[in-house]
């Protein structure tokens, strides 16, 4: 390491910060001799010291640039590099909406464009998209849009402050939930995300419908299968029919669902599942019957007991779970379609996001009742689902 060059013809070297030090306190040695006090308090070990660290921060700088290369290890703007190479790319922050909010006051009131309301209680800010003008009737129908983006709630009948003073605009109220949005999509989301739709630009194959239903808005989580038989097959407890393909998905709307089944299949094969949707072909204009499953969800409670002396673990161990759950831990699923729900894994979760916890037990059930510590198996027609109120800690 004496020519201090940390990237090699086989990758970007990590040295230990030990070996830095010898290689440092070697080079001083070489020049002012091997007698040379190298002691910490010394103003030759200050230097040294200084020397180490800088070498220390350049390999590592050296690493984490290199790992921008690597769609699984990169984020932020060199994901969006690569990603884009194959046409995809996160999901961008969006706000919510509020549709068929009813507007009232005097007749011919023009409320412009970007005029505001507020939701009572929280005093989140919406806005009006389009500008509308009141009828004879006293009302006019608008949609409004939050003006943060993310998941801004507005439950019905909450959009009810005018912020913005116009005259003759006397009452707003929505009639509905709005539609909430969403927070740009994370890089630990986004390269799972990726993975999961390698095959986008294929068709017929199972890797392209996996893709192409993981790329459709909404969708979180999916099982899928395939019977290439001539005879009705069970495949992991689902009757198939002959040449036809199953999928389990949770999330995105049953119409788009379906839209990309159809664009991803084989021809000739047929579908299985519950929910059925007609799709029209646009190329030829015919219309098919495509049929696929959602995810019986399964409740799951969890009773984690743990050691945590000095840290917070009555709401650490509760969030840690949440964040798994939820897939925001890097290199874990989470709760999705056929996906166990492991005691192990969920005690790793905890002491990924806190090391200084011990967990030493953790239990899952699904009534509260009968509690167990293995694995409970979820088929590929289930998703297993819990809630931070569900979650109990006990002091180890």
């Amino acid at each position: 390491m004496a020519s201090f060059e940390y990237i090699t013809s086989t990758g970007v070297i990590v040295p230990d910060t030990a070996e830095i030090q010898a290689e440092v306190i070697s080079e001083w040695k070489a020049s002012f001799g091997q007698d040379l006090d190298v002691g910490a308090e010394t103003p030759q070990g200050v230097m040294i010291t200084a020397e180490v660290e800088a070498r220390d921060n350049v390999a590592r700088n050296n690493a984490d640039l290199a790992n921008q290369i690597n769609p699984d290890q990169a984020g932020g703007i060199f994901l969006d590099a690569i990603w884009s190479l194959t046409r995809g790319g996160r999901l961008a922050a969006t706000r919510s909406q509020a549709i068929g909010v009813i507007l009232g006051g005097q007749p011919g009131t023009i409320i412009q464009v970007g005029s505001r309301a507020s939701v009572e209680g929280t005093g989140d800010l919406f806005e009006l998209a389009a500008t509308v003008i009141i009828g004879s009737n006293q009302e006019a129908i608008g949609v409004f849009q939050s003006v943060e983006f993310g998941p801004i709630k507005a439950p019905a009948t909450q959009l009810k402050n005018i912020v913005t003073g116009v005259l003759g605009w006397e009452t707003v109220s929505n009639p509905a939930n709005a539609i909430e949005g969403r927070l740009q999509e994370s890089d630990i989301s986004a390269r799972r995300r990726r993975r999961n739709t390698l095959a986008l630009q294929s068709v017929a194959m199972p890797e392209a419908t996996v893709s192409r239903l993981y790329d459709t808005e909404g969708v979180e989580s999916l099982s899928f299968r395939e019977n290439i038989t001539n005879t009705p097959q069970t495949i992991d407890g689902v009757l198939l029919k002959p040449h036809s393909v199953y999928a389990c998905v949770d999330g995105g709307s049953d119409q788009a669902v379906a839209e990309a089944l159809l664009a991803s299949k084989s021809l000739g094969s047929g579908w299985n599942g519950s929910v059925t949707v007609n799709v029209v072909n646009a190329a030829s204009g015919q219309t098919y019957v495509v049929q696929f499953d959602r995810p019986q969800v399964v409740p799951v409670f969890i009773r984690v007991t743990a050691r945590y002396n000095n840290v917070d673990g009555q709401t650490i161990i509760p969030d840690a779970v949440m964040r798994y759950v939820n897939g925001g831990l890097e290199g874990d699923a989470g709760f999705v379609v056929g996906n166990d729900v492991s005691p192990f894994e969920l005690a790793g979760a905890v002491n990924q996001v806190e090391p200084r916890i011990f967990v030493r037990l953790v239990e899952i059930s699904t009534d509260g009742v009968i509690w167990q510590s293995n694995a409970l198996s979820i088929s590929i027609q289930q998703k297993a689902q819990t809630t931070l109120g569900s979650i109990q800690v006990i002091p180890a």
